[in-house]
């Protein structure tokens, strides 16, 4: 795979973006999928557990979701919530950053604050071949963003 360094590459770079954002909301999908069937099997509010499993089958279901906002520099994952009384997502904190200019381009950070990235150590690259497989399968993220953290 060529490095991400002209326009064009950056145009890939935001589709690879974006399905990382998808994967990490399908990863909280399936981490809220398999809470509420532990909760029916330990009958630990079953009801409740119930209603909201029938709300993600039938698709009605409001939970956190994962969307990107684009900056001069960055692309800013943020996890957004539904808020009842609103009735509409709000942006809730940041998930992780992607670098989008050619000095960080494709590179992925853990966020330091709501408008910065930390950027002393780059944890994952859309440039590297294996770690772009990692970013695009949901099953190698956590909603949580543990995989960020140094090991």
């Amino acid at each position: 795979m060529p490095t991400l360094t002209s326009q064009t590459n950056s145009t890939f770079l935001r589709h690879y973006v974006e399905e990382y954002a998808k994967a990490i909301t399908k990863n909280y999908r399936d981490y809220h999928f398999d809470r509420l069937n532990r909760n029916i099997l330990m009958d630990k509010h079953s009801e409740y557990a119930q209603m909201q499993l029938d709300e993600l089958n039938n698709g009605t279901a409001n939970l956190m979701k994962f969307e990107i906002r684009e900056g001069r520099s960055y692309y800013k994952i943020v996890q957004c919530e539904y808020d009842e009384r609103r009735g509409e997502y709000r942006d809730s904190s940041v998930h992780s950053f992607v670098g989008k200019v050619e000095k960080n381009l494709g590179n992925v950070y853990k966020p330091a604050s709501w408008s910065a990235p930390h950027t002393k150590h780059v944890r994952f690259s859309f440039c590297d071949e294996r770690q772009l497989q990692i970013l695009l399968n949901s099953r190698n993220l956590d909603w949580a963003g543990g995989y960020l953290y140094l090991r």
